[in-house]
């Protein structure tokens, strides 16, 4: 049977999926983009304002370019403003982005939460880059959802330099920095290890926490990305970024649903 090849010039012939990022985002397309991914492309969709409801209004606003660009789905990603709003603003967001681009959509704390539940998690080490506040935001979201905080450990790096950019110092870090940070709480009763935030780098060594700490480890770029090629049923070789993408079968809607209501 004759079968149609794709042209390797026809990017995105698998799935072309947008991202909805930060201003200061400079880590999620590079990170992404970076994965033995055939014929799937990432899109960024930039967002100028930089204050957190500013930043979701305008999300909406740029979901009418998504039927120009002819996305298969789209992320708003954007771990912390899709979690220090509450549970009903983060649910309406991706409701409403989704009502007026016509394709899937899924935010980064929405695609978190369901990759921990489908995982089995329970109690957790968390690390993330963010401030008090923040994190006291994030810890209060994952206790509300049924799961333990065993340790955590936040690392807020724009306390660590003099450059007013929030973001400035945490996405030139590298992620053998993640890994120092995360494995510095392993020793806890915790059965997984989640790193949060979109800019953090964090990709290339989940799988060696894995290994060194014996825990699964759930991030929120890996979680997107689990989240997406499970929605979109693309069904992918091992990608060396942890034990959660090696489940290659088709997602169903309530293990992708995770904590979204």
């Amino acid at each position: 049977m004759n079968r149609t090849v794709p042209s390797v010039d026809a990017y995105g012939w698998r799935a072309r999926i947008g991202l909805i990022l930060p201003a200061d985002n400079v880590l999620m397309e590079p990170e992404l983009n970076a994965l033995p991914l055939p014929g799937v492309s990432f899109h960024g969709l930039r967002l100028t304002a930089t204050e957190p409801e500013a930043m979701r209004r305008q999300a909406v606003e740029l979901a009418h370019a998504v039927r120009e660009l002819g996305l298969d789905a789209v992320v708003y990603a954007c771990a912390e403003t899709s979690f220090n709003g509450g549970d009903g603003v983060r649910s309406s967001l991706s409701e409403t982005i989704e009502e007026v681009c016509g394709v899937p959509v899924v935010t980064a704390t929405n695609a978190l939460l369901a990759a921990l539940e489908f995982s089995g998690a329970r109690r957790l080490a968390l690390a993330t880059p963010y401030s008090t506040a923040s994190a006291e935001i994030l810890e209060d979201t994952l206790v509300a959802h049924g799961y333990a905080i065993a340790a955590s450990v936040h690392r807020d790096f724009s306390l660590e330099s003099s450059d007013p950019r929030v973001w400035y110092l945490t996405n030139r870090q590298p992620a053998t920095l993640s890994y120092e940070i995360a494995k510095s709480i392993e020793d806890v009763d915790a059965d997984t290890v989640v790193m949060v935030s979109t800019n953090w780098a964090t990709l290339q060594v989940v799988e060696y926490l894995e290994r060194d700490t014996g825990k699964r480890v759930i991030t929120s770029n890996q979680s997107i990305l689990w989240w997406l090629l499970r929605r979109l049923r693309i069904h992918q070789d091992d990608l060396g970024i942890g034990r959660l993408l090696a489940h290659r079968e088709p997602a169903t809607v309530d293990e992708l649903a995770g904590g979204a209501a």
